[in-house]
């Protein structure tokens, strides 16, 4: 069942993309949103190895590799993939976070940060940097779970923890990729495509408390994942503009999925809020992108699994999703001015990852 499903999604995407290709082999980009998952076995290697064959396919110059935001400790970290990463010499900037930091800030509740949770946080985020992280990811606010075995994790966007990450960042001019499905203040009914439990039947409003976050560091970049294809219908480009107005540290990278297979996904999931139609880049997306061009990265939320991860791990799903992912990326740029896409597709990659 799970190979008739690929097939579908890929040639879904197949049908969407056909004829799309602008400038051709041309166009290279950096990608600044990959995750490689080692399993059992530990195997980065064969996950980075992967991700590298994926990257010379699609064009992909220089690729940001960090874990997903996972709930619990132990899973990996940089260290367990950052040696393999080296074997490819300037391919790979790296973040460091989502299997270390994310944990303690999912497990710490805010009246529970003591002073030495935050020597402790803020020792082992430095020791992040220093090591050559350009930032912490993925970090969790609200993360929605959209297939079996996929966490479901919500905290405050202010959490005195998250604010003290903040002014690492704001002292150190890194970035933190922040995983936040975002609802409007008061609160909203989860939406029909996603399944409870995991997921609670009422969402918390989370966008108030961040921009308190953003407020509390201007000088940390911090880039808000996922921007053009959402599930909460809610990440809109009248509302990413109306927060980059107001905060000059807010970023976005960019998730484009072609909007035939959004609507023909395998999971029933509802995609809304897409950045890329079957006539090209939405207008309303498009203007948002002129007025902040210097705000937009490209990250295809992309997965790359080693042989020896249990096939149940809701990596190995996601993963399926990898080549139209890549694809959409690709020609989302490919259907950009010029300018415009090499600002998103390269220059302020360089500028914010130091890559």
């Amino acid at each position: 069942m799970l190979v008739r499903r690929r097939d579908f999604l890929l040639g879904t995407l197949g049908a969407a993309l056909a004829g799309t290709n602008v400038r051709g082999d041309d166009l290279h980009w950096h990608d600044v949103h990959m995750h490689v998952v080692g399993g059992r076995d530990e195997s980065f290697g064969e996950a980075v190895d992967g991700a590298i064959a994926a990257m010379d396919q699609f064009g992909i110059a220089k690729a940001v590799i960090f874990p997903p935001p996972t709930p619990r400790a132990g899973i990996f970290d940089y260290t367990d993939y950052v040696p393999e990463l080296r074997r490819h010499p300037g391919r790979f900037g790296f973040l460091a976070g989502g299997g270390t930091l994310n944990p303690m800030l999912q497990q710490t509740q805010p009246a529970d940060v003591t002073p030495a949770i935050k020597q402790n946080w803020t020792d082992t985020a430095n020791r992040m940097l220093d090591a050559g992280a350009a930032g912490f990811g993925e970090i969790a606010v609200l993360h929605l779970s959209l297939v079996p075995n996929h966490p479901f994790e919500e905290t405050e966007a202010d959490h005195p923890l998250l604010l003290l990450l903040v002014e690492v960042a704001d002292q150190r001019k890194a970035v933190i990729d922040l995983h936040m499905d975002p609802v409007s203040d008061g609160s909203m009914g989860l939406p029909t495509s996603l399944k409870a439990p995991p997921n609670p039947k009422q969402l918390k409003g989370n966008v108030a408390a961040l921009e308190r976050l953003l407020a509390h560091g201007p000088d940390a970049r911090i880039v808000w994942a996922h921007g053009g294809s959402d599930f909460t219908g809610n990440m809109t480009p009248h509302l990413i503009g109306a927060l980059m107005e107001r905060h000059s540290n807010l970023y976005m990278s960019l998730r484009p999925i072609p909007a035939l297979a959004a609507a023909n996904n395998p999971f029933g999931l509802q995609f809304q809020n897409l950045l890329l139609t079957p006539e090209g880049i939405d207008s309303n997306w498009l203007a948002l992108l002129q007025k902040h061009s210097d705000r937009f990265v490209m990250g295809g939320d992309t997965f790359f699994v080693s042989s020896s991860v249990n096939t149940e791990r809701a990596a190995v799903a996601l993963s399926r999703g990898n080549e139209p992912r890549l694809r959409a990326a690709r020609v989302a740029l490919e259907r950009m001015p010029p300018d415009l896409a090499k600002k998103i597709g390269l220059t302020n990659a360089q500028r914010l990852y130091k890559i």
